[in-house]
């Protein structure tokens, strides 16, 4: 088997722990409360408890654990476990069970130094070798003191030698230290966050804007460019109007045939067109010869009209 380790055990650890026996392999329970000998200033025995047989407690001699481990306790056999009251040296303690913990602490020369947070025991002799006082006396924080000091245990008091105070030690609440290093890094994490977020919607807000000052200016780049335009249309000069409306007009009749600009004669220019008035003159000449013959003479009308093609030919 394991060699024992031999330390200071502190009374809330070993509260609650199994127990086990090393040959047959056995659970026997479970440490309910220390059985502690007032007059020794030592753990006697503890009182197990099984959950499935409910009030069917069983005392374990101090004397008879082999080890205390970290997560449970062993003896070397079973049959070390008593039933209560089959011996008489558990009597006392367990008629007039006594708590350390809540304890006041006084000093022979009448100090008071505080109340017992916690106690420790060695686990080879069983002895208390430490008392674990509060700060709401004599100690301004958490002190350990020398378990030798201790004269006397009686009911909620412990008496303790003056000089107790000497040799005692300034301790920290673990669990208060840890839960204050928890609430320091909780608040780093919680600062680095919100710097974080901080950081992240200021880059963010200035990416909107910048987008939305470049929109702006798109949004007024078009508009000088449309007010140009619209200013270039409004300038624009009456001849190009005017060409831009015949050249519509020349999509709209396209059979119409379109006059050389250059060829045509000036507008206050007046052009006679001999052809046209030599032909006016021969067709009047022809009609007056056709009134002459007689309307109602057709074959004098029918000479006229000969006469006429002919000389129009």
């Amino acid at each position: 088997m394991a060699e024992k380790v031999v330390r200071d055990i502190s009374t809330r650890k070993i509260i609650g722990m199994p127990v086990y026996s090393c040959n047959e392999g056995l659970y026997l329970g479970n440490i309910r409360q220390l059985l502690v000998d007032v007059k020794a200033c030592a753990i006697q025995g503890f009182i197990l408890e099984r959950r499935r047989l409910g009030k069917d407690e069983r005392i374990l001699p101090f004397e008879a654990v082999y080890n205390f481990g970290e997560d449970g306790v062993t003896v070397e056999t079973a049959t070390c476990i008593e039933r209560r009251g089959q011996s008489s040296r558990f009597i006392r303690a367990l008629r007039h069970p006594v708590s350390i913990i809540g304890s006041r602490v006084f000093t022979t020369g009448g100090r008071t130094l505080g109340k017992i947070e916690e106690y420790r025991f060695n686990s080879a002799t069983g002895k208390i070798s430490g008392l674990e006082i509060a700060p709401d006396g004599f100690f301004k924080v958490r002190s350990l003191v020398n378990g030798e000091h201790i004269i006397a245990i009686a009911g909620r008091t412990v008496m303790l030698k003056d000089e107790a105070t000497d040799d005692a030690m300034d301790i920290e609440n673990t669990f208060l230290t840890n839960m204050g290093n928890a609430a320091e890094t909780v608040k780093e994490k919680a600062s680095e966050f919100m710097s974080n977020t901080a950081d992240m919607t200021k880059r963010l807000s200035a990416n909107i804007n910048e987008k939305m000052e470049k929109m702006k200016k798109r949004d007024a780049d078009f508009n000088e460019t449309t007010s140009w335009e619209e200013e270039e249309e409004k300038t624009v000069s009456p001849n190009a109007t005017i060409s831009s409306a015949n050249n519509q007009e020349k999509l709209d009749h396209p059979n119409i045939p379109q006059q050389n600009p250059d060829l045509a004669p000036p507008k206050d220019e007046i052009v006679i067109d001999e052809d046209a008035v030599l032909e006016k003159h021969v067709l009047t000449e022809g009609v007056d010869e056709i009134d002459d013959a007689g309307i109602d003479n057709p074959d004098a009308n029918n000479i006229a009209e000969s006469d006429l093609k002919q000389k129009l030919d």
